[in-house]
């Protein structure tokens, strides 16, 4: 493990989050970087700097967690790539918008791997849910209807929502980029797009600048149907997903941790993954980056991109009221 040289930008709640991660399994040759004014106490003993610039003057590493504001991504991500850091971890999602991208695809040709952090990749509910899909346990699948909502003020207690990123359009917030992993993951589960339409708000009760509830329908390459309800106002969480097929249902529910097959014969099977705990999602991807094996879980820079197109897809599907189709998301 001391052989691995590790650089984390953005120390806020998920770099710290990755940080004791990291720490927990064992990692101590950590650098940080991060603007804060005030210096944790939990940083003692770590080298710390200002500037990315300046952490990678003198310094190679081995291993980079990106956990910085999204619209900081990807000069921080040129970076990281021109200083050939082996692996790079971007948080979610890679960027604000598709400028500047294409750079990075050709990324593998100078020895450097970039992964994206969809942690719900390592939900087992969900693996459960993809192994269903996989053994064809419904049959022909026909639409999956996912729908998550969260009180905004909520999320991040010790801070003003109205301050924070997801309230800025420049810092890349927003309902559809917070909460890109619906996007993601029915990528994941059921492929490639066809064309995507949405209408997203912006209402101000929550007094922010970006957009607070959006609704997407997608049809896929395989022809079934989906559909995304994201939003900043639901006052307990809710983020939950209904996949129907030609026999029968699976009803994914991460805020009660259960993934329900319901057959033709009415039969319910429930699995119960109550025991897991949200953080362990998160143990479990920092391990497969750091991991020098492949896992099939962890998302490509390439899969990662598909979801922020289809994002800013659907944004542009509102603004102009139509529906768009590919090859934007190939």
């Amino acid at each position: 493990m001391q052989s691995k040289r590790i650089v984390i930008i953005g120390l806020g709640s998920i770099g710290s989050r990755h940080f004791n991660n990291l720490k927990s399994l064992g990692y101590q040759n950590i650098t940080l970087v991060s603007s804060k004014i005030t210096k944790s106490a939990e940083w003692d003993g770590y080298e710390v700097f200002s500037t990315l610039d300046e952490a990678t003057e003198n310094h190679k590493y081995t291993h980079a967690f990106v956990c910085s504001p999204t619209a900081f991504h990807v000069g921080q991500l040129k970076a990281l790539v021109q200083a050939k850091v082996p692996k790079i971890y971007l948080e979610k999602p890679i960027s604000h918008n598709l400028d500047d991208l294409e750079q990075f695809k050709v990324a593998s040709a100078l020895g450097v791997q970039i992964y994206v952090g969809y942690d719900l990749h390592f939900d087992p509910g969900l693996t459960k849910v993809r192994e269903l899909l996989n053994e064809k346990a419904i049959g022909k699948v026909y639409s999956a209807n996912a729908f998550v909502g969260q009180y905004l003020p909520d999320w991040r207690p010790y801070e003003d929502h109205r301050k924070g990123m997801s309230a800025s359009e420049v810092k890349g917030g927003g309902v559809m980029l917070d909460l890109i992993h619906e996007f993601d993951y029915l990528i994941w589960l059921l492929g490639s797009v066809h064309t995507v339409s949405a209408i997203y708000q912006e209402n101000p009760e929550l007094e922010i600048e970006t957009e607070d509830v959006a609704d997407v329908l997608i049809r896929f390459d395989s022809g079934a149907t989906g559909t995304i309800h994201l939003d900043y106002h639901q006052r307990v969480l809710i983020r939950n997903c209904v996949f129907t097929g030609a026999l029968g249902t699976i009803i994914w529910d991460l805020a009660a941790r259960t993934v329900t097959l319901t057959l033709a014969d009415k039969k319910e099977e429930v699995f119960d993954f109550s025991d897991f705990e949200r953080n362990d999602r998160y143990l479990e991807i920092v391990k497969a980056f750091m991991n020098e094996g492949s896992d099939d879980r962890i998302c490509t820079f390439e899969q990662g991109l598909q979801s922020l197109q289809l994002v800013v897809a659907s944004k542009l599907s509102s603004q102009s009221s139509t529906i768009l189709k590919s090859p934007l998301f190939k």
